[in-house]
């Protein structure tokens, strides 16, 4: 009887299908690892819409039933996304690249056929690789990559050499700007040409009012001290005697050097006349003797050396150079620009004159889209 019992049993296979809705929401808190990795620190929330299903009369939720086996899918694919954008190395690849376009000599001035001026080249050598973390707000994510260089001027084109750095510093956040310090070192033998083009021919008074002209035949400076010293070679003639008497010595005068960066010119302050050059001027006559005073007058207005196509050449070479930097492709725009160049300082030795000029700007990098993972 149990045998015919078990076997009127009727075993009927239950088959039930439910649409499950809901979504899952992806967060990122990305950080700069110092290998030039991107470490994105993605976290995954599932959230499911309330979903039950009635099975042979009884009531089941769904979510409940199938939410730890969604979580485990999601972590186990979000787990994967991470590993590849953390080994990702397209961040490094285009570090790379810009770092080889910064390590350049750039032609500041004279490099151009027929230039008068003397040929002078920049060397930017990168030395250190600095960023700040990333800071997210409501629109932005914004990331703040920098390099430190170091900097010179050079009479030839060089190939600088410049190693890419295993690392990269991590910094606290600063505003987002460029900055080089550029230093001009100026041999005195091409300050002499300037000099010379500014003084030799040049008669004083200019407007012919003095009873002696003086004439600048030769102009050299050379440094001695804390000061320089301006040689010139100066003929004089008398004008108010029949004889126009008159001849030639070599007069020297002491001055120091000073930055008007309003100006952007190089001047001389504290002008005195050399006693042998007094001397000198005594050989040449009464009138000529007369002329000290003025000629020191003069001297100080008019020994300037005029750095402002200099400055304004060197901000254009500069520019070009941060505008290499500029790109518009799929998903990116980087802009760049230098807005000003300042004379900062002035120093010398025995044989150059160093202006150092500090430019300033900014490169903003706009990312609109990811390159697909």
């Amino acid at each position: 009887n149990v045998a015919k019992q078990i076997g009127s049993v009727n075993i009927k296979n239950l088959n039930a299908s439910a649409e499950i809705k809901g979504n899952v929401v992806i967060s990122a808190r990305p950080m700069i690892a110092t290998n030039w990795r991107i470490e994105p620190n993605l976290a995954g929330q599932v959230n499911l819409g309330d979903t039950s299903l009635n099975v042979a009369g009884a009531r089941v939720n769904v979510p409940a039933q199938v939410k730890p086996l969604i979580d485990q899918n999601v972590a186990e694919q979000i787990a994967l996304v991470q590993a590849r954008m953390r080994n990702d190395p397209t961040f490094e690849r285009n570090a790379r690249a810009q770092w080889a376009k910064a390590c350049r000599s750039i032609p500041l001035q004279g490099a151009a056929a027929g230039s008068t001026m003397p040929a002078l080249w920049l060397e930017l050598r990168p030395t250190r690789a600095i960023a700040a973390q990333p800071r997210v707000d409501a629109s932005n994510l914004t990331l703040t990559l920098g390099i430190e260089a170091e900097t010179r001027i050079t009479p030839t084109e060089t190939k600088p050499s410049c190693p890419f750095p295993a690392t990269i510093a991590i910094v606290p956040a600063t505003p987002g700007r460029v900055s080089i310090g550029v230093p001009f070192d100026m041999p005195f033998t091409e300050i002499n040409k300037i000099v010379e083009a500014q003084f030799t021919g040049k008669t004083f008074p200019e407007d012919g009012s003095g009873a002696v002209d003086v004439t600048v035949k030769r102009a050299s400076v050379a440094a001695s001290g804390n000061r320089l010293l301006i040689s010139l070679l100066v003929s004089a003639k008398e004008k108010k005697s029949f004889l126009g008497l008159g001849g030639e010595a070599d007069v020297h005068i002491w001055g120091k050097p000073v930055l008007d960066q309003a100006e952007q010119t190089l001047r001389l302050t504290d002008i005195e006349l050399a006693v042998e050059s007094e001397a000198a001027f005594g050989l040449l006559g009464t009138a000529a003797r007369a002329a000290i005073p003025y000629l020191q007058k003069t001297l100080a207005e008019k020994a300037t050396v005029d750095l402002k196509p200099f400055a304004a050449n060197a901000q254009k070479k500069i520019a070009a150079m941060i505008a290499d930097f500029q790109k518009n492709e799929d998903g990116l725009r980087v802009s760049a620009e230098i807005s000003k160049l300042r004379l900062a300082s002035i120093a010398f030795d025995s044989k150059t004159l160093r202006v150092i000029a500090e430019a300033e700007g900014a490169i903003n990098v706009y990312v609109t889209a990811l390159p697909a993972l």
